[in-house]
């Protein structure tokens, strides 16, 4: 069962998208202010959006709302959250918030999509924007096990392991061997034999875990995105990513221009973009294959999350570490100094991260809470 629980947010706020009520910037966590009762199981964030996944399977949306991406039937911009329209008995079991889209994933396993669709990022056949849920037109018979959002397009992967994507494509993210937008889902061309286990869009590249524990990665590739070994070219089909010896890998996640991925040993590694640090290794040197972040003695991780130019980790011991840009507070410590390595954000001792959140675009981070026991 999924763990659940109220909302902690940090960074960028100027557009409501930490949902408490305000458009101030933070660099030190604040409460989300949930409907009253709301226990949250997951949260993502877009440009200047967010999401958050209820335990009853619905969602909940706040901050910018230009294109309908909060899908609550109107343009207006919320500090608070509200409601997505959802279809009437629809039950969602996973969000994903590209930069002013967003994706929901049906316990039916189908997809819905709301928000901007000027690179057919909704996958409903149209190029115009919706602001409330429409179905994406997926092939007939086909169930979703999980889904992703890039900048401005989409990733699901299917029940039979296969990976489906669709929106911009201008570097080859839909990774289907060409750079042509498309406004429904096409197959992503995959290896021979290949089963993925799970994926992450990031900016303008894509990742995929496959069911061995290895890495493929497609998309944008000139700041090392696809771990590889190369920064000369982007990759229109999925590369083998170039894991150390011996590795297996259970997690990814994608920022804007920068990889993370969680080892089998509760390692974390990254690659591609480090001008601000997001790779956690010490260093701002770019990396066009995955290097170890430096995690504090002792600690492991159990899960990663990557906003656009920083990165997260919740911990074995119950932490949420932070690192990379911190230009709006990004990383909770209570500062705006960035950092190349992991800092630990400042939660209040009554209350114990159990999930972290951010997004491939976003510039805030969050961490759903329970309260520590007596």
């Amino acid at each position: 069962m999924a763990v659940s629980g109220t909302l902690r947010a940090w960074g960028l706020g100027s557009n409501g998208q930490l949902g408490n009520g305000g458009t101030q910037t933070s660099t030190v966590p604040v409460k989300v202010k949930l409907p009253l009762g709301t226990k949250i199981t997951s949260v993502r964030a877009g440009c200047f959006h967010t999401l958050a996944l209820t335990s009853t399977g619905q969602v909940l949306a706040w901050g910018s709302n230009a294109s309908g991406e909060l899908g609550d039937g109107t343009t207006h911009f919320r500090a608070t959250p509200v409601k997505v329209h959802l279809p009437a008995g629809t039950t969602i079991k996973a969000i994903r918030a590209g930069c002013f889209h967003s994706l929901a994933l049906t316990s039916t396993g189908q997809v819905l999509a709301w928000g901007l669709n000027t690179d057919g990022q909704l996958g409903n056949g149209t190029t115009t924007d919706s602001h409330k849920p429409v179905p994406v037109s997926l092939p007939t018979g086909t169930t979703v096990k999980a889904i992703s959002a890039g900048e401005a397009h989409s990733l699901a992967l299917t029940s039979t392991g296969q990976v489906l994507a669709w929106g911009f494509n201008a570097v080859g993210q839909l990774g289907n061997g060409s750079t042509t937008d498309s406004d429904t889902p096409v197959p992503v061309a995959l290896p021979t034999g290949t089963a993925v286990a799970g994926i992450a869009a990031g900016g303008l590249h894509s990742l995929a875990l496959t069911s061995t524990g290895q890495v493929l990665a497609w998309g944008f590739g000139l700041q090392g995105e696809l771990g590889n070994g190369t920064t000369n070219n982007n990759s229109d089909t999925p590369v083998m990513v170039t894991l150390p010896p011996g590795t297996t890998v259970r997690q990814l996640s994608a920022g804007c221009e920068h990889s993370l991925a969680v080892t089998s040993t509760g390692q974390v590694l990254a690659w591609g973009f480090n001008a601000d640090g997001e790779l956690g290794n010490g260093s701002t040197d770019d990396s066009d294959v995955p290097v170890m972040a430096t995690l504090p003695q002792g600690t492991t991780a159990t899960a990663v999350s990557a906003g656009c130019n920083h990165s997260l980790a919740l911990t074995g011991d119950g932490r949420v570490l932070a690192w990379g840009r911190n230009d709006d507070g990004e990383l909770g410590n209570g500062s705006t100094t960035s950092s190349d390595v992991p800092v630990q954000v400042n939660l209040p001792a009554s209350v114990t991260p159990v999930a972290t959140g951010a997004g491939p675009e976003a510039n805030v981070s969050f961490a759903i809470v329970q309260k520590t026991a007596a």
